[in-house]
């Protein structure tokens, strides 16, 4: 993560795994200093959205504002049985945190194998997941 956005100093990288029997958050939290240039959590989210705009398994979630961020609770579980993922960004212009939720046991390592393989091969990259 590193190299590839050109950063000075690694960034905290921290997964999170409950005990559900299916699901799982994952975070990297971003200290805006530590960017080359400053980013706000606006100009972050608008580069997620146009990168996975039509992508069928992944969906950038709304931004929110600090007031919501702060009433808002991440559960882990809610994709359980859904070979999906979403991407949240929250934060501030000092902090940016980039959380995705999953279901672990679906787009975890080898659900995402399996689109890998379907995107190789040139088929619908749902083919044998949805």
């Amino acid at each position: 993560m590193q190299a590839v956005a050109g950063l000075t100093y690694k960034p905290m990288f921290n997964p999170m795994v409950c005990d559900y029997f299916s699901g799982m958050v994952v975070s990297v939290p971003i200290q805006t200093r530590t960017l080359p240039k400053k980013y706000t959590p606006a100009e972050v989210h608008e580069m997620f959205a146009k990168h996975y705009a039509g992508a069928k398994m992944v969906e950038v979630m709304p931004l929110m504002s600090e007031d919501e961020q702060k009433s808002f609770f991440l559960a882990s579980n809610t994709l359980s049985g859904q070979n999906k993922m979403q991407i949240f960004v929250f934060g501030s212009d000092e902090q940016i945190l980039l959380c995705s939720r999953l279901d672990n046991l679906g787009k975890g390592a080898s659900g995402a194998a399996v689109q890998c393989l379907n995107i190789m091969m040139g088929i619908d990259e749902t083919t044998g997941l949805v």
